[in-house]
């Protein structure tokens, strides 16, 4: 009777830890989604939000999070000027590392027709996807 309820205790924890590791957050789709919604932040002019998406943005004090937040201003003021802004994101593909590591692909539309292809580096933290 204790070996069965041990054996049972076991697979319960075994089953709780792959479960953790294969949650809906941790999908393909989440990572992309999160991606493209980072970027979203940028065209819609959400510099704040960007700039609170980015991983150990809780731990830096209130003069860097103001410069981080003034350099992706003028970044978004520089895209616009020099291609009429960011227009669209689209997630085009991505790659999942054991260790809560990610990297999206995407292509980035502007205002001028330009498609640019980056990647972004994401970790999930927190139980959410963050920008590295």
């Amino acid at each position: 009777m204790r070996k069965t309820l041990f054996l049972l205790l076991a697979a319960a924890l075994v089953l709780g830890a792959c479960r953790k590791k294969t949650s809906d957050e941790l999908t393909h789709d989440s990572a992309r989604a999160a991606a493209e919604r980072f970027y979203g932040m940028l065209i819609e002019g959400q510099c704040e939000a960007y700039v609170n998406a980015l991983e150990g943005n809780d731990v830096r004090d209130s003069l860097t999070r103001c410069e981080m937040i003034d350099a992706v201003t003028q970044y978004v003021e520089q895209e616009k000027e020099a291609h009429r802004g960011l227009c669209q994101a689209v997630a085009v593909a991505d790659t999942i590392f054991a260790d809560s590591l990610c990297t999206v692909n995407l292509d980035l539309t502007y205002g001028d027709s330009l498609v640019e292809h980056v990647v972004l580096p994401l970790v999930f933290s927190g139980g959410e996807w963050r920008m590295r």
